[in-house]
């Protein structure tokens, strides 16, 4: 699965999650998979350090996709 993180511009409510600290996508058959939002550690707020943590993560995530 190539999940990136999602990176707020500014401290507040999680962009990935909308705030509710648990993450969905589509799973196979029609069903709705769901966990805890790396986003923003399941808190629903995303602070300054969190959006450098994903912006570091995802940095990593495409070196890793592209090499």
């Amino acid at each position: 699965m190539y999940d990136m993180s999602v990176p707020n511009s500014k401290p507040g409510t999680c962009a990935k999650c909308n705030g509710t600290g648990t993450f969905q996508w589509a799973g196979g058959y029609g069903k709705v998979k769901s966990g805890p939002c790396h986003a923003c550690r399941a808190t629903g707020k995303q602070t300054v350090r969190d959006m450098y943590r994903n912006k570091a993560y995802n940095r990593h995530k495409l070196s890793r996709m592209v090499f």
